[in-house]
């Protein structure tokens, strides 16, 4: 039978009536992006819910508590993995990532109150209650853990090394005709890079005081329709075509960012090498061409 929906609204109230009804719960928190003014609030944004308990064995060791708050479609608690399962016994802190049925999302954290002075919580924090007036207990309102970090030169010359690097990873992977070397350097490796760089202009352009959120889902407030697209184009589909020309255009503007970043910091920039490297792979790209069989 299909248990009740709860609008966003009502599923924050009854949060809230739960932490308070319940003498195990001493205090709680709303974390992330609901916590935050400049995030991006609609009905697909999470609760980040932290409750902080009298003793946490009796919410790790039964974790049936998470049904009180709707129908539960799938949990996942990566605290408990098969490479590093779950101390039950102890009291370390426990995440419980659950999505309903009616569409809500509350990624809970289960923290011991015997511990609390030990967390160090720098995102934006909403308090909900706190029973006992804990020290540590404190509401943070700046979205400062979550700015574009100013990089140092050692680390902006690795990340262009790498992705010049990464590059001939690509270019061998497509001569070889072997996707998923090339699809993973290619989207992962230089992706990566990528992206880093473009914080990081990003970042210089507003004296590094905004964040572009979680694996960049908040680019488009930053860029141009223009810059979106490019953005988007450097992505391709699996064809090997596309993929060659979806690096060309990643290289390109990769290396009209780094070569901005490296302008705005003082940082040195090595165009001569930007540009053998890529006629280097662009003459594999070329070899490659010629020995495709004709009709394939």
């Amino acid at each position: 039978m299909m248990r009740e929906t709860l609008t966003p609204e009502e599923l924050f109230l009854r949060i809230q009536k739960k932490a308070e009804e319940d003498e195990r719960v001493r205090a709680a928190a709303l974390d992330g992006s609901r916590a935050s003014r400049d995030a991006l609030h609609d009905r697909y944004s999470d609760f980040d819910v932290v409750l902080f308990v009298r003793d946490s064995r009796e919410f790790t060791r039964d974790t049936g508590w998470i049904e009180d708050y709707g129908e539960v479609l799938i949990a996942q608690f990566p605290d408990d993995w098969h490479d590093h399962p779950y101390d039950y016994e102890g009291k370390e802190p426990f995440h419980c990532l659950v999505q309903y049925a009616d569409g809500n999302r509350i990624d809970f954290t289960i923290r011991d109150v015997s511990r609390g002075a030990e967390e160090h919580n720098r995102e934006p924090r909403r308090v909900l209650l706190d029973k006992d007036g804990y020290d540590w207990m404190k509401p943070m309102e700046t979205d400062e853990a979550f700015f574009i970090r100013r990089p140092e030169k050692k680390e902006y010359l690795d990340c262009v090394n790498e992705f010049r690097w990464l590059s001939l990873y690509v270019a061998k992977g497509l001569c070889r005709d072997q996707f998923g070397y090339a699809r993973f350097h290619l989207s992962e490796g230089m992706g990566g890079m990528f992206f880093r760089m473009l914080d990081w202009r990003i970042g210089l352009s507003h004296d590094f005081r905004v964040s572009t959120g979680s694996h960049g889902k908040y680019l488009n407030r930053y860029l141009s329709e223009e810059e979106m697209a490019r953005v988007r184009s450097a992505f391709p589909d699996g064809e090997t075509a596309h993929m060659w020309e979806g690096m060309e255009v990643m290289y390109e503007y990769f290396e009209e960012l780094a070569e901005a970043v490296a302008a705005g910091l003082g940082f040195p920039y090595d165009k001569t090498e930007a540009e053998r490297v890529r006629k280097f792979w662009e003459k594999r790209r070329e070899e490659a061409e010629k020995s495709v069989p004709a009709g394939r």
